[in-house]
């Protein structure tokens, strides 16, 4: 956790007492520092509330569990938001629906195009990982909400992103 990211966790803290001394995860959404800035302003402005990953994504860190306090940042690793982990579900790829797709809150919002779009993104992060790509492969889908945010300082962005 950065100096900036710190601060802020103690900020987010001195509001929020019972969290704890760290937070669940620090983390950006997309591939790119551009898509990161667009994935943070969909979160801090609401639209983007919700995001999924492999399993084997997530190995170091641990799967996200209702209640875990993470802090979302922006391309060049400035804290944007603390969220809440709201719900946690397994589910293969080929079975997401149109709801967890709108919520997801990235490109036109549909199915359609958020399979077109994760497939293409998960395909590659599976042959990274030397893993078989395929529309059963279970994700970890995760619905949170914005707790903290500081605003103040970005403008924001209509970029959209993956995450």
């Amino acid at each position: 956790m950065n100096a900036e990211v710190s601060r802020f966790w103690s900020r987010f803290r001195a509001a929020h007492p019972d969290a704890g001394s760290e937070p669940f995860d620090v983390f950006r959404v997309g591939d790119t520092d551009e898509s990161a800035d667009g994935g943070a302003d969909l979160i801090v402005s609401g639209i983007k509330t919700a995001t999924s990953s492999l399993p084997e994504e997530l190995v170091d860190i641990g799967i996200p569990f209702p209640g875990a306090l993470s802090v979302v940042i922006d391309g060049n690793a400035r804290p944007r938001a603390v969220v809440e982990t709201m719900q946690v579900s397994q589910t293969p790829f080929g079975e997401v629906d149109a709801k967890f797709a709108h919520d997801y809150g990235e490109w036109d919002r549909t199915l359609e195009t958020w399979k077109a779009r994760n497939g293409a993104h998960y395909r590659a992060v599976c042959e990274g990982l030397g893993l078989e790509w395929h529309e059963q492969r279970e994700l970890i889908c995760e619905r949170f909400k914005v707790v903290f945010s500081d605003t103040a300082h970005h403008a924001p962005s209509r970029s959209m992103s993956h995450g």
